[in-house]
């Protein structure tokens, strides 16, 4: 039987414990991981001139390719992929109309020749006057019983050990944790507590403005159309507009995220960045397109660091997912 390492878990570890052995057990000792703990060290101490005041340590993941595998393709465009297929199969949509047939077939060559931004626009408002709750129940059970290709375990389990006990470590500090991500926000809201710790009211993504109405005496809160895409240029902001602080410690996997995590290592705290770089072919996956400007802020900020995997990571999933 497999063995999911929560951060619920890892908490009931921490505390039956008088003090951690090591704060990071799934990481090799190496330079990030030092700068890691220098830098909470410091933020936390009144003494530093680096001290940060607990009101003001925010903390912000990525998702897909910092929290959990996100290769070969994202659990998020699969599970509304998925979605569209039951559609289709029920009557509901038009299977062998495009955008849809490209979708459900994930030509990506047809969904670049018809328009990506207009078909994924066309595809979410596909699921529009949906009842959030149950377009949140179908993502949940998505993600804990889909099995993923290459390990052949749900979804749900490719969470990295390693940025599981980063995400504790950084809550006790007294950080505030957030995830701020491209994928589907209410997608997002269905599990990631039960996989994480990160409840859905910490959750930044690219989100589809709710609609209530009413069905006798209740209130049915539905899906609207025209979703506000959460990536790039757009993070910060969203940020901003969300959490109403500047981010201290940013972690991400590609220029998705390069913005934001220049938003934590340029503002007047000092602030700390992390990359993580897919380098394991072995035990994950190896790429690193797109992170041209993600290597550019690590080279010329002292605050940015990069994680390569293959490198600085003892384990990279919980007992029992092998490739």
């Amino acid at each position: 039987m497999l063995r999911f390492i929560s951060l619920s878990v890892l908490v009931v570890l921490a505390t039956t414990s008088s003090a951690l052995a090591d704060e990071l057990p799934s990481w090799n000792n190496s330079p990030v991981k030092d700068a890691i703990l220098e830098y909470l060290a410091a933020v936390v101490n009144p003494d530093s001139e680096d001290f940060v005041p607990t009101n003001e340590r925010v903390a912000v993941f990525d998702n897909d390719g910092t929290f959990i595998c996100e290769r070969p393709r994202y659990p998020s465009s699969l599970f509304q992929i998925s979605l569209l297929k039951s559609l289709a199969a029920e009557g509901l949509v038009d299977g062998k109309e495009m955008p849809f047939k490209a979708w459900i077939d994930y030509d990506r060559k047809a969904l670049d020749k018809f328009g990506w931004k207009k078909s994924w626009k066309i595809m979410n408002n596909t699921f529009a006057g949906m009842p959030v709750e149950a377009f949140k129940d179908s993502a949940r059970v998505f993600m804990n019983h889909t099995l993923h290709e290459k390990y052949e375990v749900p979804l749900i389990k490719l969470y990295y050990v390693p940025m599981q006990e980063l995400a504790l470590l950084l809550k006790s500090h007294e950080f505030q944790l957030w995830v701020v991500t491209g994928s589907e926000q209410d997608f997002m809201r269905s599990y990631l507590e039960d996989a994480t710790g990160v409840p859905p009211e910490k959750i930044i993504g690219s989100w589809t403005p709710a609609v209530s109405t009413q069905e006798g005496d209740e209130i049915i809160i539905v899906r609207g159309t025209d979703q506000v895409y959460n990536g790039h240029e757009a993070k910060p902001g969203n940020i901003e507009t969300r959490i109403g602080r500047r981010p201290l410690f940013v972690v991400g996997n590609s220029d998705n995220d390069q913005p934001m995590c220049r938003y934590a290592v340029t503002g007047k705290r000092r602030g700390f960045a992390l990359w993580i770089h897919h380098d394991d072919p072995k035990r994950e996956y190896k790429y690193d397109g797109g992170t041209e400007d993600m290597a550019d802020l690590v080279k010329n900020n002292d605050n940015a660091w990069r994680m390569d995997m293959s490198k600085d990571w003892k384990i990279v999933f919980q007992d029992g997912v092998q490739p």
